[in-house]
């Protein structure tokens, strides 16, 4: 994932020395400053000199928005002007951060506080950072900023495939598309379940058995190439290639009754996708498809989309369980995992190929994106998956052993992670993203409800 940060050294001292004879500018600390962004990670498109003229700063900005960068640092290294900003910073397509650091030479803060003062007063989207570069806190909070701009803008490039429409009442995965736009800048296109059942048909005998021989080599007790197994690699091919051709960069799949029920589930397809970048969810819940891509967009990572099975109060500890399609590598033990018939005809009576495991451990983060009269919040949780000592027991008291599970530890109080899931679904990818989740929410105008 590139992250790039336009860098913008601003400042009206630059020239000048103070009492003691000394410049007014530590032309070393900004150079740290730079090179620590570039250690962190981020690519950054540098803006020489130390600008103090509108002028000089729209025309580094109009550079920095024909360089694509994701947001600007405006860094102040001593006393500015802020009405010499806020017009080339008002007219950005993208969000800003004022980074100042602590030293008091140069009278840096009070001139990054009245910047910070006047972009609020005009509505700008800014974040101020002030710290050390060589502060891990520092860089982790400009890093953050950068990744959420990053998500936010790819968002507004992002085409959601919706096939069908949602199911099973779960009314809060069906959305207003024209506020989605507005809200995420994501266009939402609708095709029937009819297109992909007819491409998964078209698929060639050859392709199938190519796909089943791969899945026979990577896992134990693969169920026989009969008609459930070879419908569920159609719907593989058929969604991947639906996917590819139409564009979309996510997609939410109305799995049944229908599609299930008269010809197979999605488990399979759903569970191989998400591996090879293309981030899927079930019974056409548009919300749980922006949640986890949001997830995907932040970290790189293949994205968990199970329900929330059971919340243990006693434990602080979330069960989470998906009716058959997880990402494969999220596995705890690769040579435990379990691909078999999904086996629930009364949701999915034409059955399908799912496969089951435990997640393995580590740091995770969970969202769920959701509306409350009419406005979107985001759920926002983390946590540390782990393996039960009794994993075989657990496993065993939903009554489908064989499907994806996932232990998590919350970050939070149990009883606010209750009122605050407004969903039976829950996204989660490995790693912690709250800091950049917070931001986000942020640019995008959203709350964010955390369990802390």
């Amino acid at each position: 994932m590139n992250v790039k940060v336009g860098f913008i050294v601003c400042g009206v001292h630059s020239e000048v020395k103070d009492a003691l004879g000394r410049p007014m500018i530590d032309v070393k600390l900004v150079e740290d400053s730079l090179n620590s962004l570039r250690r962190a990670g981020l690519d950054v498109y540098r803006v020489y000199g130390v600008l103090s003229k509108s002028w000089e700063i729209e025309k580094a900005v109009e550079e920095c928005e024909k360089q694509g960068v994701d947001c600007i640092v405006f860094y102040v290294a001593t006393w500015l002007w802020a009405s010499e900003i806020w017009r080339a910073a008002y007219h950005l397509s993208v969000p800003v951060l004022i980074w100042c650091t602590p030293t008091s030479i140069g009278w840096a803060t009070g001139g990054a506080l009245v910047l910070h003062g006047a972009l609020d007063e005009v509505g700008v989207k800014h974040k101020i950072v002030y710290g050390y570069p060589s502060e891990e806190e520092t860089l982790k909070s400009i890093v953050a900023f950068a990744r959420a701009a990053n998500a936010a803008n790819r968002l507004k490039k992002t085409t959601l495939g919706l096939i069908g429409g949602y199911s099973m009442g779960a009314v809060t995965g069906s959305v207003d598309i024209a506020q989605v736009l507005s809200k995420f800048g994501v266009k939402v296109e609708h095709v029937d379940q009819y297109m992909l059942v007819n491409l998964a048909k078209d698929i060639s005998k050859e392709d199938v058995e190519k796909v089943y021989r791969e899945l026979k080599a990577k896992y134990d007790n693969l169920p026989e190439l009969d008609e459930v197994m070879d419908r569920s690699i159609r719907l593989y091919i058929a969604l991947k290639r639906l996917a590819s051709e139409k564009k979309y960069d996510v997609v939410a799949v109305k799995c049944f009754p229908e599609l299930g029920d008269n010809y197979a589930t999605a488990c399979l397809a759903q569970s191989l996708l998400p591996d090879e970048g293309v981030v899927t969810s079930c019974i056409g819940d548009v919300n749980t498809a922006l949640s986890a891509y949001i997830l995907y967009l932040l970290s790189g990572k293949p994205t968990f989309n199970p329900d929330v099975q059971q919340v243990r109060k006693w434990e602080n500890v979330v069960k989470l369980a998906s009716d058959g399609a997880a990402p494969i590598s999220l596995a705890e033990d690769v040579r435990r995992i379990v691909l078999k018939r999904r086996g629930l005809p009364t949701e999915g009576a034409a059955d399908g190929i799912c496969v089951g495991f435990v997640c393995k451990p580590g740091p995770v983060t969970l969202i769920r994106l959701c509306r409350i009269k009419g406005e979107y919040y985001m759920h926002v949780v983390t946590g540390e998956a782990f393996i039960p000592k009794d994993v075989d027991v657990a496993l065993l008291e939903c009554g489908f052993p064989h499907w994806p599970h996932a232990f998590i530890r919350i970050h939070g109080e149990v009883e606010k992670f209750i009122q605050n899931q407004r969903s039976e679904y829950i996204s989660m990818c490995y790693g912690d993203y709250e800091k950049e989740l917070i931001d986000l929410c942020y640019l995008l105008d959203i709350k964010p409800l955390l369990d802390k």
